[in-house]
């Protein structure tokens, strides 16, 4: 039958089946205590005779050593157990049913019992051995049989001989009287088995179900750490300006975001936005949508084109119809001017110095995800040293407390104001309290966000080392110590120092070779900011990019390779950064390393 195949279960089916098993083990051990009690208070207040001695003893020590089994192995789920337990109590029942067939009933909740260890083949089998020994002991009481002596005749092939004697009258009648006790449990045992083939068949579906809760579980608390990954966490904090930020997601994982980011020395970058719904769509859609504002700002765009090109690709890859609210602002370190674009997002609030906090109202624009044709406007504003910017999402405003009452835009200034002398740590940690004390415990439904900047003064840039040299074969050691001496100067360490000189000569080696072939000056620049270095390369000659030469296949032995690109495949490798340009009729080279 299809319902006894064996089938490969999950790890969590098969605790689900044990921790089963050792429940009606449980219960099992219980009913041999309950009939060893009433074994022995029946002694207690009944004459005992030779027929009492015989069923009692019998049944009693059987109970007993069933009982310390079950005492010996009770922490321990050995697959024996039920199979001892179903042999002593079908037994105790057999044997005194053989007293009184009343106790021959008994055995119609064995199949029943036997139905929630969740294993149909077992159920079956012993609810069949119980309808034939409920048959038995109706048999031996009712049907007795006696020797040539007299006594009553216990001999077991005796006792099978008469009960199947049909030509019997008392056998007759025994089975006419407990026919619908014989039927009863005949139904039950079939019943039994479709209980327990059903359960298991649930118990094994739960078992998947918590498999796959828990593998997507795990799945989430990676998503939530890759989350936070690419969410900035390294806040800076220099001379000019300091940032930091926190978010708080509604699930594990969330669809807000924020960002901040050099576009170059001068110009900071500040990003915040919110994902319309939440899980793990909105978190990938949110991965998205900030990695294209990033790379779009970092091309120097302006911030309505940041977010017009943004638009568009999201618009273009957005079939469950995402929407994102969010606002972009760069900021001019060296003069304090903020350009920033906003769509659809909460606005911005700043604090001046003996100021009340007020919002930087402007009209937003559409959301981006959802129309094509939108026009993004850009907005200008000068911050002075001093100033503190506090960008958010719509989760902090709308925290609830547990009677519906929302934060607000009020309590959000009133709570900015009560810690703008704080620095911008101070001020998060603040609106965060005061966000928490007035939920009151209710929990959150939406992704809360907070991003604080602090202008602390204008960025004074020094320009960089420059020295010109004329580029010939015997100059390259000149050069490439003189790039060396920048760098140890500026605190790199041995290690960064060796590499950008290794890209240095193999950038030497391409400007002699395809843009001199006599020699020729160059102008080599070296400054270093934020623990990055920068070499810039000049030159007069014709426009070349050596970074658009192909990379070679270094899996490929020396002598079937093509000639040419393996020194700048090296400088590739080697720096963090790199780029080409023609400005000015020359070629300039920039390459870069963090430390």
């Amino acid at each position: 039958m299809r319902i006894f195949k064996k089938t490969e279960n999950s790890k969590f089916t098969t605790e689900l089946l044990r921790s089963a098993e050792q429940r009606i083990n449980f219960i099992y051990f219980l009913l041999m205590i309950a009939f060893e009690a009433a074994i022995i208070i029946y002694i207690l207040l009944n004459d005992w005779d030779i027929t009492r001695y015989y069923f009692g003893i019998r049944s009693g020590v059987v109970l007993l050593v069933g009982i310390a089994l079950n005492i010996f192995t009770m922490r321990k789920n050995y697959p024996w157990v039920k199979y001892v337990n179903n042999l002593v109590i079908i037994y105790t029942i057999f044997v005194l049913g053989a007293f009184t067939d009343l106790i021959a009933m008994l055995f119609i909740m064995i199949p029943f019992i036997n139905s929630f260890y969740f294993r149909p083949r077992f159920t079956a089998i012993t609810g069949v051995v119980c309808i034939v020994m409920m048959y038995f002991s109706f048999m031996i009481i009712t049907a007795t049989i006696f020797n040539e002596n007299g006594d009553i005749d216990y001999n077991f092939f005796s006792i099978i001989q008469t009960s199947f004697d049909f030509s019997n009258e008392n056998v007759v009648l025994i089975i006419q009287n407990r026919s619908f006790l014989m039927i009863t449990g005949i139904a039950l045992v079939v019943v039994s088995v479709y209980l327990s083939f059903s359960s298991r068949k649930f118990t094994i579906q739960q078992g998947e179900l918590l498999q796959k809760s828990l593998s997507t579980e795990t799945e989430l608390k990676v998503a939530k750490n890759i989350q936070e990954g690419i969410l900035s966490s390294d806040f800076p904090d220099n001379d000019s300006y300091a940032v930091c930020a926190s978010m708080t997601t509604a699930t594990e994982v969330g669809g807000d975001f924020y960002d901040y980011f050099l576009t170059d020395e001068t110009h900071l970058a500040l990003v915040i936005g919110d994902v319309s719904g939440h899980g793990m769509a909105a978190a990938m859609f949110m991965t998205l949508s900030k990695t294209l504002i990033k790379v779009y700002a970092q091309a120097h765009y302006s911030t309505d084109k940041v977010f017009d090109l943004t638009n568009r690709y999201l618009q273009q890859s957005n079939p469950a119809k995402f929407f994102v609210t969010g606002w972009i602002g760069i900021l001019d370190l060296t003069t304090g001017v903020l350009t920033y674009t906003n769509a659809g997002h909460n606005f911005p609030v700043i604090l001046r110095d003996g100021k009340e906090p007020e919002f930087l109202r402007s009209k937003t624009n559409f959301v981006l995800g959802r129309r094509r044709l939108i026009r993004y406007k850009e907005k200008r504003i000068k911050l002075h040293p001093g100033d503190k910017l506090v960008l958010y999402t719509d989760g902090v405003t709308d925290a609830q407390t547990p009677d519906g009452s929302f934060f607000g835009d009020d309590r959000l200034l009133a709570a900015l104001n009560a810690a703008k002398e704080q620095n911008q740590e101070g001020m998060l940690s603040a609106l965060r309290r005061e966000v928490t004390a007035f939920e009151n415990g209710n929990e959150h439904y939406d992704d809360a966000t907070a991003l604080v900047l602090y202008y602390k003064n204008y960025y004074h840039t020094e320009p960089p080392l420059s020295k010109s040299f004329f580029l010939t074969e015997e100059s390259f050691d000149d050069v490439t110590a003189y790039i060396a001496d920048c760098c140890t100067a500026a605190g790199c360490d041995e290690n960064t120092v060796g590499q950008i000189t290794i890209a240095s000569s193999e950038i030497l080696a391409n400007i002699d070779m395809y843009v001199y072939e006599a020699g020729g000056d160059i102008e080599v620049l070296t400054k270093c900011i934020n623990r990055r270095m920068t070499v810039i390369f000049k030159d007069n000659g014709a426009p070349f990019n050596p970074l658009l030469v192909q990379d070679p296949d270094v899996t490929l032995p020396l002598s079937k390779r093509k000639p040419g690109g393996l020194g700048i495949f090296i400088v590739k490798k080697l720096m963090s950064d790199y780029s080409y340009t023609y400005e000015n009729g020359q070629n300039v080279l920039k390459i870069e390393m963090d430390f």
